[in-house]
């Protein structure tokens, strides 16, 4: 068995949750830990969310637990 580390983010898009997924993978993958060999071998969405104005969705999010070995 190997250690897992996991980091928590928040992506965001104005245009969908698909995209605001894609940017916290992305945004994660800038981070000085993945200088270090280290990989993604999963991604767990938690939650789903929308800022609204004017009763329109402005901002697309979700919260992910990314897992890396």
């Amino acid at each position: 068995m190997g250690i897992v580390k996991i980091i928590e983010t928040i992506g965001s898009s104005p245009d969908s949750w698909e995209a605001a997924l894609k940017n916290a993978v992305d945004d994660a993958s800038e981070l000085p830990i993945f200088k270090s060999k280290k990989n993604i071998t999963k991604v767990n969405v938690k939650n789903f969310d929308v800022e609204v104005e004017d009763n329109k969705i402005i901002l697309f999010k979700c919260r992910v637990e990314i897992l890396l070995e």
